[in-house]
């Protein structure tokens, strides 16, 4: 998949969508992608405080795993199973995801996420298990079951 093909899409999500998330740099030999998301007050607990919502953060590491292992297999991956780490709560700063596949087999991939603040300072880190079936509809060629 091109960086391209991932911007269309992380564009045609809903979810996406709503989040705005903002996909910088895609390497499908490698694996990574990188996703920008801006600040919003929207995205905190109590807008004075400024904290993002784990829920927030907790879908960015979705998002950026998914994409990571879908940018290897050509079509969306989606979740199984997440697990996320909170080093720090993130505050009034955008947030950037780094996400990296460690492993692609033919049924499950495995990607960590790396979450960081304007500043650099890691912020969330995450795990995610992704299912790499294709779910595009088989061909059906006659004579064959």
């Amino acid at each position: 998949m091109t960086f391209d093909d991932l911007k269309s899409l992380v564009a045609s999500a809903e979810y996406h969508k709503f989040l705005k998330v903002e996909p910088v740099e895609a390497d499908a030999e490698k694996g990574v992608v990188v996703l920008k998301l801006a600040f919003d007050p929207a995205y905190t607990i109590f807008a004075k405080a400024g904290n993002y919502h784990g829920g927030v953060t907790a879908a960015l590491i979705d998002v950026a795993g998914a994409m990571a292992c879908s940018v290897m297999t050509g079509y969306p991956t989606p979740t199984i199973n997440l697990r996320v780490d909170y080093m720090q709560a993130p505050r009034r700063t955008g947030l950037t995801a780094r996400g990296e596949v460690r492993r692609l087999g033919k049924a499950i991939g495995v990607a960590d996420v790396t979450i960081t603040d304007d500043a650099g300072e890691v912020c969330v880190i995450g795990r995610g298990t992704f299912s790499t079936v294709d779910p595009r509809p088989k061909l059906m060629t006659p004579g064959t079951e």
